[in-house]
């Protein structure tokens, strides 16, 4: 931007300025890789080499839980070809944009502008998921976009209603779990607050803008055989009791809250805020946060800490925005809602430093929490920066050196086409996408997935490994069933018609409606018959490598 341009600027729009600037330039210092994203760029890699929307080559299985954002990485990918830079620009373009929204539609004057910029930098886990290759920049974009809309009106015509439910399919694609934060907001627009718009009209226009996400999930249910993704069989269908979820969920809440306090005392301060703050509006998105905060404590959280809480915080700082700068709202009240919230963020952030040793020391470095500081973990060998050093000082990214590979050197030396190893992270499988690899967490196994989960005293959510029946390694292998258990035996039949048979088969097409409807499921539970209260086999286990 030019100084002409720049001195013409109002004070308001010249901090706006800065800040994007400075938010573009810290998250690009600070930006980094998950080894997790990775899954979803093999299977962005193999879509655009023409081997199909898959994790294995030749076997129809996802391990990505967004399609839509693993889709927008296959673009890039097309493009440019350099994976590790375009995810990255991806992320950063989005995660700005959504900051731009923020900006343009809800701060009037430089101190909300200050306020919002602190706020969001000042989280750690926000800062850490703007990049990470994950999907929460895109959710962070259209969450921006949707509030944009939500809060603009107070009765929504045809053209906004449509608006509005597009961007829930587009959010469903994203993350489909990440819809429980709209659904209140949505419910509360089309059942109460339709403009002239009938409730017929509303549920066909509804219906008209859940359509990519309609077409999507028959699209995966007939080419994967199912309509979640693989990671969902993974990490719910373990026969873990719901307690122990429960019990993670609250460990997780807890471990957030001393790692990164700001992220979730603004939504939880939010939250109190409904009973102080008469406004519907308000309310129905407090209510969708608080919907996914029970969410998070149902599914057991998740190891990557403060993750699910991102979105959260983010669509939390965008309704106190709202209430500060709605007219309809008392001075009084507003002017306590601003100081409540300075106050807030000010305690937050002194004590986020104060405590984060803490949380490092006695949780994170005391190997014995299963929720852990990704960022800090990867950033060695992920980051941007380190990256950018290393390449130009040997020519060579440090990024391969994330992971041991011995396993996968191991059946190339005996000369496999295919596996199955302990572990095989993504990045590994990134850069070996010429072999079929699984492991036994699962993740892109249709099999293996649906097995109940080992259960171990200190298990982690989404690592919840699968004990190989016997035979199954030699299965994978060989390509020829050997699996000894007659009921396995029978479903990895089903499984492996479904996922690796002709498409437009109609037995296929059958079994995919029958293993949907259950009809499989007997043979499921005669093997958990089998085995003992921890999930493992009565028989032997073994694997082919370490």
């Amino acid at each position: 931007m030019s100084p002409v341009a720049l001195n013409k600027m109002s004070r308001t729009e010249k901090y706006k300025f800065i800040t994007i600037v400075l938010f573009i330039l810290i998250i690009t210092v600070l930006a980094w890789q998950s080894d997790d994203a990775y899954h979803a760029y093999v299977m962005a890699k193999n879509l655009v080499a023409g081997n199909g929307f898959v994790y294995n080559i030749g076997e129809r299985a996802t391990a990505s839980s967004c399609p839509l954002f693993t889709l927008v990485i296959a673009v890039g990918y097309f493009i440019f070809r350099n994976m590790f830079l375009v995810s990255l620009l991806i992320c950063i373009i989005f995660s700005t944009a959504a900051y731009i929204s923020v900006l343009k539609n809800f701060c009037i004057n430089v101190k909300q502008v200050l306020l919002t910029f602190i706020t969001l930098i000042g989280s750690l886990c926000f800062v850490s998921y703007t990049t990470s290759g994950l999907e929460n920049c895109l959710l962070f974009f259209l969450t921006a976009i949707f509030v944009k809309y939500y809060f603009q009106s107070k009765v929504y015509n045809n053209k906004q209603l449509f608006i509005l439910a597009i961007l829930m399919s587009l959010i469903a694609m994203t993350r489909m779990d990440a819809v429980l934060i709209f659904i209140p907001m949505i419910f509360y627009v089309y059942l109460t607050k339709r403009d002239g718009v009938s409730f017929i009209k509303a549920i066909f226009i509804g219906l008209t803008g859940l359509a990519p996400f309609i077409l999507w999930e028959l699209f995966a249910t007939f080419y994967y055989g199912f309509p979640f993704p693989n990671t969902a069989y993974v990490k719910l269908g373990t026969s873990i009791p719901e307690k122990e979820y429960l019990i993670r969920g609250i460990q997780y809440f807890i471990t957030s809250l001393s790692f990164d306090p700001i992220l979730i005392i603004i939504p939880v301060f939010a939250i109190v805020l409904v009973i102080y703050v008469k406004n519907s509006q308000f309310t129905m998105c407090m209510a969708g946060v608080l919907l996914y905060i029970c969410y998070v404590f149902y599914i057991g959280g998740d190891f990557m800490v403060g993750r699910h809480y991102t979105v959260l915080f983010f669509i939390s700082v965008i309704a106190l925005l709202y209430i500060i700068n709605n007219n309809e709202i008392e001075n009084r009240i507003k002017r306590n809602v601003s100081r409540g919230y300075i106050t807030i963020l000010s305690i937050s952030l002194l004590i986020s430093y104060t405590v984060k040793p803490i949380t490092d020391q006695y949780l994170f470095n005391s190997g014995k929490s299963p929720i852990s500081d990704e960022r800090g973990g990867y950033f060695q060998y992920t980051s941007l920066y380190n990256n950018a050093i290393s390449y130009f000082r040997t020519g060579n990214m440090v990024i391969r050196n994330a992971w041991n590979e011995s396993g996968i050197n191991e059946l190339r030396e005996a000369g496999y086409k295919s596996g199955l190893v302990i572990m095989v992270p993504g990045i590994s499988i990134y850069y070996n996408s010429d072999i079929y690899l699984n492991d036994l967490y699962a993740l892109g196994d249709p099999f293996l997935s649906k097995l109940p989960a080992v259960r171990e005293s200190n298990w982690r959510i989404g690592h919840m490994w699968r004990e190989a029946p016997v035979g199954y390694v030699e299965t994978v292998l060989s390509g020829i069933n050997q699996i000894e258990n007659e009921s396995l035996r029978e479903y990895y039949e089903v499984i492996k018609f479904i996922t690796r048979g002709d498409l437009w088969d109609k037995a296929r097409i059958k079994a995919v409606i029958d293993i949907n409807m259950g009809k499989y499921d007997h043979l499921l539970e005669e093997y958990r018959n089998t085995l003992d209260e921890n999930n493992h086999q009565i028989t032997e286990s073994y694997y082919l490598t370490r």
